[in-house]
C-alpha cells in the first residue's frame, strides 16, 4: 500500500514555471479565530482549471528519485497527472470515484477508490480534500466554536479537533496558508506550503511538500512548481494498455 500511496501522490505533484512571485502583503491584522477565517475565505483560489508543469521527488530513507510531472486540474472534477524521466514513466487520473494510474516501466496498473490512502496514512481523504491540499486550502472546514485561535511570530495559528482527529493550520501575516498538521493516534500528515505566485489576482503556493508517518515508516514527497496557467482549454486524456497487470 505505501508504493500506491506514493504512485498516486505523485499524481498530485506539480512544477510552474517562471513568472515573477511578488510578495503578498496586507494591513488588515486578525485578532480572533473568527477574523482569521473570514480573511483567509477572501483570499481562497477560484480557478476553474490549473494546468501546472514542474518535478517531485520522492524521498524513502536515504534514498531519492526526481521526476518530471505535469498536473492538470479540472476544479472539483478531475486531476490528471503525467509523469517522466527522459522518457515517459506513467500517467495518472484522480476523480471523484477514485484513483486510476499506470506506470509503463513495469507494465502494471492499479485502479481503486480512497483506500490505499487510507490504509497507508490512517485518513480517509476524498477528491475535494486532495485537490485541496493542492490548493493550499484547509483539507478540513474550521469548526465555528472550539477553535483555538494565536498569533504567532509572522503569523496565526488554528487547532480544532473532529472526533479524535486533531487539526493545525499555520497561516502567515497575509492569510495564506503555510502548514496544516493532520494527527490522529500515531499516524500523522503535515502539508507545507512556500513561495507563492500570483496569477490574475490569485495565489498558488508553488512548493509544496507531503510528510505521512504511519506505522512506523515515514514518507515525503516535495513538489517544486515552475509554470502554471488557471482557467485555460486542457485535455486529460487516459487509457489504460490492455496487456498491463494489475496491481
Amino acid at each position: 500500500m505505501r508504493r500506491v500511496l506514493f504512485l498516486g501522490m505523485i499524481a498530485l505533484t506539480v512544477n510552474s514555471c517562471g513568472v515573477l512571485r511578488p510578495k503578498p502583503t496586507s494591513d488588515i491584522e486578525a485578532t480572533n479565530a473568527k477574523d482569521l477565517i473570514e480573511q483567509i475565505q477572501t483570499i481562497q483560489p477560484t480557478w476553474n482549471t490549473l494546468d501546472m508543469r514542474g518535478s517531485v521527488t520522492v524521498f524513502q530513507g536515504d534514498t531519492s528519485q526526481r521526476i518530471s510531472t505535469s498536473i492538470r486540474i479540472r476544479a472539483n472534477e478531475l486531476i490528471w497527472v503525467n509523469a517522466a524521466m527522459i522518457v515517459p514513466v506513467g500517467r495518472a487520473k484522480i476523480d471523484k470515484t477514485g484513483v486510476s494510474f499506470y506506470e509503463q516501466i513495469g507494465k502494471t496498473f492499479f485502479e481503486g477508490d480512497f483506500s490505499a490512502i487510507e490504509d497507508a496514512l490512517g485518513f480517509s481523504l476524498n477528491y475535494a480534500q486532495i485537490e485541496n491540499s493542492l490548493r493550499g486550502v484547509s483539507l478540513f472546514e474550521t469548526p465555528n466554536r472550539r477553535v483555538r485561535f494565536a498569533v504567532i511570530k509572522d503569523g496565526y495559528i488554528l487547532k480544532s479537533r473532529q472526533g479524535n482527529l486533531r487539526l493545525s493550520k499555520i497561516y502567515d501575516q497575509q492569510f495564506m496558508m503555510i502548514e496544516q498538521l493532520l494527527t490522529f493516534g500515531q499516524k500523522r500528515l503535515v502539508i507545507h506550503y512556500s513561495d507563492y505566485q500570483q496569477m490574475s489576482g490569485q495565489w498558488i503556493p508553488m512548493k509544496i511538500r507531503y510528510e505521512g508517518q504511519s506505522m512506523g515508516e515515514t514518507a515525503q514527497l516535495e513538489f517544486e512548481f515552475r509554470k502554471a496557467e488557471i482557467n485555460t482549454s486542457i485535455r486529460t486524456p487516459f487509457s489504460i494498455p490492455k496487456s498491463y497487470t494489475r496491481l
